[in-house]
């Protein structure tokens, strides 16, 4: 496959280029001091850069050359008839040969600027700036050729026609705005309110024109570039009015839409029933929250008791594992002992009541009346406890058990040791009446 001709690269990549083209031309039309009488639309300026170069591209993409400048003068097929339009509406409108030229030539420098900044061979460049400068060339002096082809009156015709239209395209942006409920104003570069719809003048109570934007709606900032730091054109703002009103204002920059502009629309709603039932709903919300939070905070306190009670609860029972196990290991199980080495029944079944006494005292929910001590007692000692119970003397005592009454003395000093009646200034025989069914009836 053969390779490119040279340039040929570089022009088709030029469609790649829009946005810096459109920056380029503005640029260069300003200074040549045509902008200011341009109306031209960003989409108009977009359609000139392809209008000129698709030709071009058009025959580079089929592989073959550019013709020379005498074939395309002659326009056989047409290929300038786009641009040759546009000249004669321009024309029309009263735009001079000079002028237009000019534009043209603006156009095809910043063309020529784009493809000298491009990372190519100075021979690759120059080869491209040959083929678009041909071209314009040839569409130079293809609509110089017919600039004065229409008679004196045919113009007229067409400027009165012109006239009429943009007339009428006039009074119906007029009436559009005119119609519409929100607040439009016109604002020149130096932030002075330039044009207002009957919207705004009946929303502000009175004409604005002639007044500083941020004079007129209480905005932050004293000059234009104030306002686009404070208020970025790409988003919408919130504004407060002195009445009360809150309106919601948008930026659009004209230069958006014409390239000549330097004016910026400034588009405000009153949102004033929006903004007071935002207010509404974040009062309710925020009361939602703090009941949130408060509700939080008692769960919290509640979970903090919780745990304090758990905590004693298990400190209870632990407790009361080892008292029954201090019960089991120091009076039961040596109960259960002297059962087994005791043959006298009723002494067996003495020490059988107080250990079912004191079982009963370990299930929950249940009340004994035995006394565990009593279980310390040898039998000789349950023996005088239920004499004494029953009301003896310690001579009669002696007598019944076959011992000396300074026995019985000693078998009641030892109970009393063992019941914990020492120092206590309680008498033995009270103590015994205290305890029901302690013992089996003297046999």
């Amino acid at each position: 496959m053969a390779a490119p001709a040279p340039g040929v690269a570089l022009v088709l990549a030029l469609p790649e280029h829009l946005e810096s083209f459109l920056e380029i031309w503005t640029r260069r039309m300003g200074l040549a001091g045509y902008l200011a009488f341009t109306t031209a639309k960003r989409e108009d300026c977009t359609l000139s850069f392809q209008w000129f170069l698709e030709p071009l591209l058009e025959r580079l993409r089929q592989g073959g050359s550019a013709p020379g400048f005498e074939t395309l003068i002659r326009n056989a097929d047409g290929w300038a008839d786009p641009l040759v339009e546009t000249a004669r509406r321009h024309h029309s409108r009263g735009v001079t040969a000079g002028m237009f030229l000019g534009c043209l030539q603006t156009l095809v420098h910043s063309i020529e600027e784009i493809i000298e900044a491009q990372d190519a061979p100075a021979a690759e460049r120059a080869a491209a700036l040959h083929l678009v400068r041909r071209y314009g060339d040839a569409y130079a002096a293809i609509v110089m050729d017919g600039w004065d082809a229409k008679s004196g009156h045919e113009t007229r015709r067409r400027l009165d026609a012109t006239n009429r239209e943009l007339t009428l395209g006039k009074n119906k942006f007029e009436n559009m705005l005119a119609a519409i409920s929100d607040m439009v104003l016109v604002v020149g570069e130096q932030g002075v309110i330039a044009e207002a719809n009957e919207a705004a003048v009946v929303s502000l109570g009175r004409d604005p024109v002639g007044e500083a934007l941020w004079d007129a709606l209480g905005l932050e900032g004293h000059s234009m570039a104030d306002l686009r730091r404070f208020y970025p054109v790409e988003s919408s703002h919130e504004i407060p009015m002195a009445d009360g009103r809150f309106l919601e204002m948008k930026f659009v920059p004209l230069s958006t839409v014409s390239l000549a502009s330097t004016e910026s629309l400034v588009v405000l709603s009153d949102i004033t029933p929006h903004v007071t039932q935002r207010a509404i709903l974040e009062r309710v919300v925020s009361q939602r929250t703090e009941d949130l939070l408060r509700e939080k905070s008692q769960l919290e306190e509640m979970n903090i008791t919780l745990r304090h009670v758990l905590g004693s609860i298990e400190k209870e029972r632990e407790e009361f594992g080892r008292a029954v196990a201090h019960t089991v290991k120091t009076v039961m199980l040596p109960a259960l002992a002297r059962i087994r080495a005791q043959d006298d029944p009723a002494v067996r079944k003495g020490y059988a009541d107080v250990l079912e006494d004191q079982m009963v005292r370990l299930a929950p929910g249940t009340d004994g009346g035995q006394d565990a001590r009593l279980l310390k007692l040898t039998p000789a000692e349950l023996r005088v406890c239920r004499f004494l119970q029953a009301g003896s003397s310690t001579k009669d005592i002696a007598e019944a058990m076959h011992l000396s009454p300074g026995t019985v003395q000693t078998h009641r000093k030892n109970i009393r040791k063992k019941l914990g009646l020492q120092g206590q200034g309680v008498s033995l025989y009270t103590f015994l009446q205290t305890i029901d069914a302690a013992f089996s009836p003297i046999g």
